[in-house]
């Protein structure tokens, strides 16, 4: 049975930062909407959640410490259970920590950066007298947030990789969340517990061609409820026998699964391939001429906050011969213009992600099109010449993304 919070003795906070100051940090327009929807999902009284005074939102903190100081202020009041939701850019500090950016963090390696250590947060939550704690993190590198007394669910693994498509009104895990909380499951429970949304965030997510989420304290802690289910009809609950509830065709419940199997599947190969530069992008690479670093030295290089491009060429002028090399051109030439607007033209690159998007069906051609990509780039701009590179298919669509870790 589903836990229920009483709304009386809870909290939750939702943190994000969609603009920053520093010119090295791309802003995050769809964070801004992840606190706004999240917010009204949460204190929306028909699906008996938080009253709104007990749903505090800090969009753009100034600063990390006004950021700990609202974490620490709300978690002490908290009594029955404790959300905390933080989004943004994700980046690692020393000893490979977490840090968590706000408006004024700057490029330079944490703390001196100015962002907020993931410890920061798992102290609130251990010191808080809250029966149930929750964490949400929706930012580069959040599956190293996981070690928390706490439900937690994370956007992506603990490698640097981390993607929502450009020009949307949410990030891809917070937009499904909503979505599911606010439209609800048909065949899910009267309250929509954190087990239950978590096989639909996963088979969403898949279906669109989107990274996978992470969950970690599970048991009693995956019952755990924050809203009603929308979608529940008491007349088709337990009490009903099952030959009178109307069942979903027995075809597209075998694909249903087969589809969720194969993306835990390959969130787990990719998860692999991105803690390691893969064998197979290196082979490759060394026959072209290319000194890709080794696994080993990207782990210990003190590595900047992501910088994020989207270029907008095909992935298939790659792919075809009589237009790759111009397509070649025009995407190293638009990345050389986007370094230059933002100042970093010059900074020495310590690895670089390629994303090509495509439809699931292209796949193969995807990933081909961003190692193409990524060993020109390595070997003809000289600000990567020394990075080392790793190429992915990312969801549908016609562009590349980069994804730039400059060295502190």
């Amino acid at each position: 049975m589903a836990l229920a919070p009483d709304p009386r003795r809870s909290y939750a906070v939702l943190i994000g930062t969609s603009t920053f100051a520093s010119a090295g940090l791309a802003d995050l327009p769809a964070v801004a909407g992840n606190l706004t929807g999240l917010a009204g999902v949460l204190t929306d009284p028909a699906l008996g959640a938080l009253p709104p005074g007990r749903c505090i939102v800090l969009a753009d903190p100034a600063s990390a410490g006004t950021a700990d100081r609202t974490l620490r202020e709300c978690a002490a009041r908290a009594e029955d259970t404790l959300l905390i939701y933080w989004a943004g850019h994700g980046g690692p500090g020393p000893a490979g920590e977490l840090f968590l950016s706000v408006a004024d963090t700057g490029t330079g390696e944490p703390p001196a950066g100015g962002a907020l250590a993931i410890s920061r947060l798992r102290d609130a939550l251990l010191h808080s007298p809250a029966a149930h704690r929750i964490l949400i993190l929706d930012c580069c590198l959040s599956g190293r947030g996981g070690q928390v007394s706490a439900y937690v669910l994370v956007s992506a693994s603990p490698s640097p990789f981390h993607f929502s498509p450009p020009g949307t009104m949410y990030t891809a895990l917070t937009g499904t969340l909503i979505g599911i909380m606010r439209n609800g499951m048909p065949d899910g429970p009267e309250f929509l517990s954190f087990a239950a949304i978590y096989g639909q965030l996963l088979y969403v997510l898949a279906s669109r061609g989107l990274s996978l989420p992470r969950q970690f304290g599970t048991g009693a802690a995956g019952q755990l409820a924050l809203t009603r289910n929308p979608a529940y009809h008491g007349g088709q609950g337990p009490d009903v026998p099952a030959s009178a509830a109307p069942r979903p065709p027995r075809r597209a419940a075998r694909w249903r699964r087969l589809l969720t199997a194969t993306a835990v599947v390959a969130a787990l190969g990719l998860s692999v391939t991105l803690t390691n530069v893969s064998q197979r992008q290196a082979r490759p690479a060394q026959k072209a001429g290319l000194s890709p670093a080794p696994a080993a030295a990207v782990d210990q290089m003190a590595l900047s906050f992501p910088v994020s491009f989207t270029v907008d060429v095909s992935p298939a002028a790659v792919m075809d011969a009589a237009t790759r090399q111009l397509a070649i051109s025009r995407v190293i030439r638009r990345i050389d213009q986007q370094l230059a607007a933002r100042r970093l033209w010059g900074r020495r690159a310590g690895l670089v992600q390629v994303f090509a998007s495509g439809a699931i069906t292209e796949i193969g051609p995807a990933n081909k099109a961003a190692h193409l990509v990524l060993g020109a780039l390595l070997r003809r701009d000289p600000i990567f010449a020394k990075a080392a590179g790793q190429s992915f298919w990312t969801g549908t669509g016609d562009y590349f993304l980069f994804q730039i870790y400059f060295l502190t």
